[in-house]
């Protein structure tokens, strides 16, 4: 399986040059800031252990336990490191399980959702950095006291960006904006992303990746016919716009609602709710220029009894098992109401 894609987010390496089964994992969230954050890790902390001794995968939040599982098998890990990933119920029992094997975990994140979960898991022993910070890089640099070079610094500041800070250097601009494209125009495209992270290892111009521009360029045709989808069959719902993307052409933008909501919302100078079928699930992605997305989340997901929700106050999302469409649209609809009137009453 050496050099295998196993699951859909995830890369692995699992025989080091000795023949030895790889020992310490990583697992990063497979974004812009998350690629970063990762290499920066390995670049100060383990770079004589990389590649040869990690078991290196890409993961999205919502499975993020499930590739926890697979990565973590029964005597296959000594260390367990979590970079950038949301921290909920089922990844924290995960944590549990994992820990009372006597496997150290380590976790690095700066998503807001993650923040009920940090005395917990400092109480059962584990290494946590956690603050609310622009980025995962961004906190790694302040709490974690890296030694950065110029080359990492404007990296920390590319990630800044992808996280949704201005900056006025058009070229990290530009930079962040090509990334976050990329990544997002196939984000099962595993061996990008390791050429993207080796990149940073070695302090490689990332410009210098062949793919980047072509990938981004596709994923700007993608993005602006996903903006126009989306206002085409916009509903206005008071201060909301929400929009039901369907699965054929959902299919199409693959990663792209997220960067496609932050858009959307930006242009509208409106909260944005997009809303989409994939496979087993029904993904709601939201921006809120108000600071409700985690509001509008968390009380979608209690209000339909279950799923999960992770993400800011200005960007979240919410996976929910697979029922039908028209149902959540119509309590959605009804929650940005009462949410609505419950703050004109304050």
């Amino acid at each position: 399986m050496c050099g295998s894609v196993f699951v859909e987010y995830i890369f692995c390496q699992m025989m080091n040059t000795t023949g030895g089964i790889v020992r310490h994992v990583v697992l990063v969230h497979g974004d812009c800031d998350g690629i970063i954050a990762g290499a920066l890790f390995v670049k100060h902390f383990l770079r004589d252990q990389y590649p040869s001794d990690i078991l290196l995968g890409f993961t999205q939040p919502w499975r993020a336990s499930k590739e926890i599982r697979r990565l973590c098998r029964e005597n296959q890990c000594d260390s367990l490191t979590l970079i950038d990933i949301a921290i909920d119920r089922e990844i924290f029992s995960m944590i549990v399980d994992i820990t009372m094997k006597g496997v150290p975990i380590q976790i690095i994140d700066h998503h807001a959702t993650t923040e009920p979960w940090v005395g917990k898991m400092r109480d059962l022993g584990l290494k946590v950095v956690w603050d609310k910070s622009p980025s995962t890089p961004r906190l790694m640099a302040s709490k974690m006291k890296l030694s950065i070079n110029s080359y990492e610094e404007r990296l920390i500041r590319v990630a800044d960006t992808c996280e949704g800070t201005d900056d006025e250097d058009e070229e990290i601009k530009g930079i962040a904006d090509s990334i976050k494209l990329a990544i997002s125009r196939d984000p099962g495209d595993i061996e990008f992303m390791k050429e993207l992270f080796d990149s940073i290892v070695l302090n490689r111009d990332l410009k210098s990746i062949e793919s980047l521009e072509k990938k981004a360029y596709i994923g700007k045709l993608l993005l602006n016919k996903l903006i126009d989808k989306a206002i085409s069959k916009g509903e206005n719902i008071g201060e909301v716009v929400l929009s039901y993307i369907h699965p054929s052409e959902s299919r199409l933008f693959a990663g792209l609602f997220g960067i496609a909501s932050t858009e959307l919302s930006k242009k509208l100078k409106r909260d944005v709710i997009l809303v989409r079928n994939e496979d087993d699930k029904i993904v709601v992605t939201i921006r809120s220029t108000k600071g409700r997305a985690l509001q509008y989340c968390k009380t979608l997901v209690e209000a339909l009894g279950g799923g999960k929700y992770g993400g800011h106050r200005e960007a979240a999302s919410a996976t929910l098992a697979k029922r039908d469409v028209l149902e959540v649209i119509a309590r959605i609809r009804d929650l940005v109401w009462e949410i609505q009137r419950g703050r004109e009453r304050k």
